[in-house]
């Protein structure tokens, strides 16, 4: 959805310049092609190790301590978890420091936010976008929206533990995961809504154990991985319908991680044998068909897959990877649909657990 709109709004400036230029008869057209690719290393808890990678897909150089080089050294602290893009800027929370950085394009720092709780700062999980706003959730059990203008924070309590939030483009409204993480094996089951202006609390709403991440498809829909409690209740992914909050089951998946690409789902699923091994399969799901397609790629071709991302101007996928100690692995596999995957580019992320990618688009009128 996001491209279309930007191809339209290209399209859009392309016909104004021809209207302007009525002697030029010349042909027209765009390009939007990803310049950068950034990926977020969380590292390891409580070691002040996490980092900042960019991967030029044309190129395929790869730089890294982007962070702390554009920064004199400064580190980017304690196992961050969530990276945006959001107009110029990016925003990286990081959890164990309790703090948000809003950086530019570069990584170097704009702003460091930190939003004030009981006893101490908050400590951010994810962030959402919209409406010149920046929503954050704070695993002490708040909600907090960042004015991008004056970098002001204001808060609103919300149920324990909260991880995932998305901010829905055509009802306006906020949807948060209530995990109650702390609280193994008894996971909260439920999704609270805010309003995006006062943060009010407008509703709730029931769903798998364990809510986790949302994800937005190309018909609106609103995709919410559950990650159950690792035993019994298995994962689950669910569609919550933005206007009426309704949710539905999607049965067959249970995902850990997803990455959407227009019409397609791509799938991580995590699962442990009897002695607690770590079994992955990668898979597509297709929305506009309601099945699973195939397997993406092998666990021997992609072993310890940690995180999935797509990049649908390119289509490439991309596959973090770690087993908790090295640096991670990223992955570059070119898919296309009615063609066989391949890995085009694998490469050494600087830094441990890869756990979030983000792009930066040029759009070329000619």
């Amino acid at each position: 959805m996001r491209r279309n709109l930007l191809n339209a709004l290209c399209i859009m400036l392309v016909l104004m310049g021809a209207a302007s230029c009525s002697e030029d008869d010349g042909d027209y057209g765009i390009s939007i092609v990803t310049k950068d690719v950034y990926i977020l290393n969380s590292g390891m808890m409580d070691s002040n190790n996490s980092e900042l990678t960019v991967y030029n897909p044309s190129t395929d150089e790869v730089a890294t301590n982007v962070f702390s080089l554009a920064n004199g050294g400064r580190k980017l602290g304690d196992t961050a978890n969530d990276m945006i893009r959001y107009g110029s800027k990016l925003y990286i929370a990081v959890t164990g420091s309790a703090v948000v950085f809003v950086t530019d394009l570069d990584g170097k720092v704009i702003e460091e936010i930190k939003a004030k709780g009981e006893s101490a700062n908050l400590s951010p999980r994810h962030m959402t976008a919209g409406n010149g706003k920046v929503f954050v959730t704070y695993q002490e059990g708040y909600v907090g929206a960042i004015d991008t203008a004056s970098f002001n924070v204001k808060t609103a309590k919300t149920g324990p533990f909260p991880e995932g939030i998305i901010f829905t483009k055509l009802t306006k409204k906020l949807y948060v995961a209530i995990t109650d993480g702390n609280n193994y094996p008894n996971f909260a089951n439920r999704v609270e809504v805010f309003s995006t202006g006062s943060l009010e609390k407008i509703g709730e709403i029931e769903t798998a154990c364990n809510p986790q991440t949302f994800h937005y498809c190309g018909d609106e829909k609103i995709y919410l991985v559950c990650w159950g409690d690792y035993g019994a209740e298995p994962a689950r992914l669910q569609i919550i319908d933005q206007f009426t909050d309704a949710v539905t089951t999607v049965e067959g998946v249970a995902p850990t991680c997803m990455a959407v690409s227009n019409t397609r789902a791509y799938i991580l699923s995590s699962e442990y044998d009897e002695n607690w091994n770590p079994k992955v399969k990668y898979y597509i799901y297709n929305f506009m068909k309601d099945e699973i397609e195939g397997e993406l790629v092998s666990e021997e071709e992609v072993p310890d897959g940690y995180s999935i991302f797509a990049d649908d101007v390119e289509g490439y996928v991309y596959i973090g990877t770690s087993d908790y100690v090295n640096n991670g692995d990223m992955y570059v596999i070119s898919h296309y649909p009615n063609k066989p995957a391949e890995i085009i580019e694998k490469f050494d992320t600087g830094a441990i657990n890869p756990i979030k990618v983000c792009f930066n688009r040029n759009i070329n009128l000619w």
